[in-house]
């Protein structure tokens, strides 16, 4: 696969984008909504695409206006997506969290059961702080 010339991997209006930032070495998630199981299915696909074509090790994503996601898609993430994303390279994911209440704690719990020696997961309030602490 060639990767995308304007380094953006997955836009859907109302749901997300992803995309690689040269300048931080890193895969961008900016949420913007809600994602159905298809599409929260192609943005993690699309993370696993740029973290791997460009042999990434760090993702930040801006989860601010994230809504609550199904639970199912949440658990499928967990199982196949995440394994996948540390064999893929990944070390450092930065979160800023969602305003909503309950799609926090889903990420919290949904990424408290990596191991801190696979993965370093830290929560932030602005995407200034994440991008600070990502890069190490």
């Amino acid at each position: 696969m060639t990767q995308p010339r304007d380094g953006v991997y997955f836009n859907t209006p109302g749901v997300a984008s992803v995309s690689w930032q040269e300048d931080a070495h890193l895969v961008f998630v900016e949420w913007d909504g809600w994602a159905n199981s298809a599409e929260f299915a192609a943005l993690l696909e699309a993370e696993l695409r740029a973290l791997t074509e460009h042999r990434g090790s760090l993702l930040l994503a801006d989860c601010r206006r994230q809504k609550v996601l199904n639970p199912k898609d949440q658990d499928l993430a967990n199982r196949e997506w995440l394994p996948r994303a540390l064999k893929a390279g990944l070390k450092r994911f930065a979160v800023v969290v969602p305003a909503s209440v309950v799609a926090d704690m889903n990420i919290r719990d949904s990424l408290d059961k990596a191991s801190a020696a696979d993965l370093q997961v830290g929560y932030f309030a602005t995407v200034e702080e994440a991008r600070e602490w990502v890069a190490g």
